[in-house]
């Protein structure tokens, strides 16, 4: 146990003290922040916003002339109009009344317009904002009296169905806002962040327990440590520092997500539902152990950390897979294979938090993806701890797929 304990504490303050551990910690989280709290000063302190650009371009006291040589426009309600667009009998008086500064500019729509929709923009300057404005209106009125000048079928015509939707089954219905930006990338920043993290976190493992065997430190340490007071202060010392990183990043995410609408109007609505603060930490020791102790095993198995990291990549095709389909999962998160991922073992650290950032998760998946998991873990670090043996630390036999598979799940 004293062994055990030394270990962990120096593998622990060995990772921390490190430069590029310390710098991914801090600024990971800090480049973001800087720069969010950046664009909020911005956008406290600039005096105009975009939305503000916008409508000092559109609010020109200047109305448009309206020359109709096809006759279909005969009603110009101030309700749709707003006074923008005004009736001029021809060209040559709308000429005269932009160049007296009484008009922006006018259309003239040609007289074969029912066949060629032709409507030529006549204006002093180019002004790219206003004119797109200035068309829609005149689109818009042009449909009205086409539609006989019927206020009631116009705007019937202009927002045609109002939906209402009702579920068979409330608790696995995907009742999320399609429009908020939230729905994807809630999601999709906590599937990321579990994703890295527990990728990251593992490959810790395997180059530790590598580098040692590759400069000869491990025949030193097994001098005066057993090969299992090695392995399990490895996880520990490695899954500590790594908990750290992960309550650093996902701190600064839940920061973000919950104040970062009060001066960035973007984020405005999103937030992490509480259920990922509180599993996130669970799942993701889990997920660490289950894969730091794969990638431990192999690297007391291969001869070199180069074969190790090459052989790493199987067992890391689970958490490949699931963001090659991060869009099916997140679109379809209480689908037949949705719910499979977030119960088999091996990507069930990810998915589930994914899931559980869409929504509410039914308890008895959520229970099942928790045993599963759990009872994995245990087989693995058990399965992995046969591996961890002077004979298999001390050779350099080559590196084979099906006896590291065979030992951890029936033993030497």
């Amino acid at each position: 146990m004293g062994n055990l304990s030394k270990v962990f504490k120096f593998e622990f303050f060995n990772l921390v003290r490190r430069r590029s551990f310390l710098l991914t910690v801090i600024l990971v989280p800090l480049i973001p922040a800087l720069l969010f709290s950046l664009l909020g000063l911005l956008n406290d302190d600039q005096t105009q916003s975009i939305a503000q650009i916008f409508t000092s371009e559109v609010a020109n006291p200047l109305p448009i002339g309206v020359v109709d040589n096809s006759g279909i426009i005969t009603d110009y309600p101030d309700w749709l109009t707003n006074g923008v667009l005004v009736e001029v009998k021809d060209e040559e008086t709308a000429r005269q009344q932009t160049e007296a500064n009484q008009l922006e500019g006018f259309f003239v729509i040609a007289p074969d317009y029912l066949e060629s929709g032709k409507v030529t923009y006549i204006k002093p300057e180019i002004n790219m904002i206003t004119e797109i404005v200035q068309q829609g209106a005149l689109d818009e009125l042009i449909n009205y009296n086409l539609m006989g000048s019927d206020q009631q079928f116009y705007l019937r015509y202009t927002n045609p169905v109002t939906y209402n939707y009702e579920y068979l089954n409330p608790e696995t219905a995907d009742t999320r806002d399609q429009n908020s930006a939230a729905t994807i990338l809630v999601p999709y920043v906590i599937m990321v962040l579990f994703y890295t993290l527990i990728l990251a976190s593992s490959s810790f493992m395997l180059n530790a327990v590598g580098k040692d065997k590759e400069n000869k430190t491990i025949e030193i340490l097994l001098t005066s440590a057993s090969p299992m007071d090695l392995f399990f202060g490895k996880l520990l010392g490695y899954g500590a520092a790594s908990l750290l990183q992960m309550l650093a990043w996902g701190g600064t995410i839940v920061t973000f997500m919950n104040l970062g609408g009060q001066s960035l109007p973007f984020l405005q609505g999103i937030s992490l539902p509480n259920q990922v603060i509180y599993l996130g930490i669970p799942y993701f020791i889990l997920g660490f152990f289950l894969y730091g102790s794969l990638m431990a095993g192999i690297g007391a198995m291969a001869p070199n950390l180069r074969e190790g990291n090459s052989s790493s990549f199987i067992l890391t095709l689970p958490l490949i897979f699931i963001f090659l389909i991060i869009n099916q999962l997140i679109g379809e998160p209480n689908s037949f294979l949705s719910v499979f991922l977030s119960i088999f073992p091996l990507t069930s650290s990810v998915v589930m938090m994914t899931r559980l950032a869409i929504g509410a998760v039914p308890f008895w998946q959520l229970a099942l993806s928790f045993v599963v998991l759990i009872a994995t873990v245990y087989l693995i670090v058990r399965g992995v701890s046969n591996l961890f043996s002077s004979q298999t630390l001390l050779s350099g036999d080559k590196f084979k797929m099906k006896t590291f598979f065979r030992t951890i799940i029936v033993g030497r």
